[in-house]
């Protein structure tokens, strides 16, 4: 597999994961690219994404873990960690969403980090919708109308 193509599975693996939600085949895809290089980072992080959202939070976490052991510096990692602690360890959460702010602010991980810091009342959440608002305006909008939780069930 040349570069070409390990771009074209990386982009066809996250359409399956961001997209169409066919977990099982982003995981397919991205265990393809592992089997010739294992150190992809972005085949690692796309399945570790793919793999919490089928109930496979063991695994989930162990590939996270391993990314972070791997590369310390890269914000994803804890931003998908915090979203794995999201509803089980939500200072755990905060703590990783934070380290992955501090190394790199995304739309993802500041929209994240607001959402559970409303859950747990606590005000600071409308400082980091205020980042995301900033970084991407219109993703915000669309995200704030269909996928913000204004009271938890």
């Amino acid at each position: 597999m040349n570069k070409k193509e390990l771009l074209n599975l990386l982009n066809k693996a996250r359409i399956f994961h961001n997209q169409l939600c066919d977990e099982k085949e982003a995981i397919k895809i991205c265990n393809k690219i592992l089997k010739e290089y294992p150190e992809d980072r972005d085949s690692m992080l796309i399945k570790a994404g793919s793999l919490s959202e089928i109930n496979k939070e063991k695994e989930s976490f162990q590939l996270i873990t391993k990314i972070i052991e791997k590369w310390p510096n890269h914000w994803e990692a804890y931003y998908l960690m915090g979203l794995l602690l999201f509803n089980t360890n939500e200072k755990m959460a905060i703590e990783n969403f934070n380290k992955s702010i501090k190394l790199k602010r995304a739309f993802d991980n500041s929209i994240a980090v607001a959402q559970l810091l409303y859950f747990l009342e606590d005000n600071h959440y409308k400082k980091h919708l205020k980042h995301a608002k900033s970084i991407d305006i219109n993703r915000f909008h669309d995200y704030m109308k269909n996928f913000w939780e204004w009271e938890i069930c």
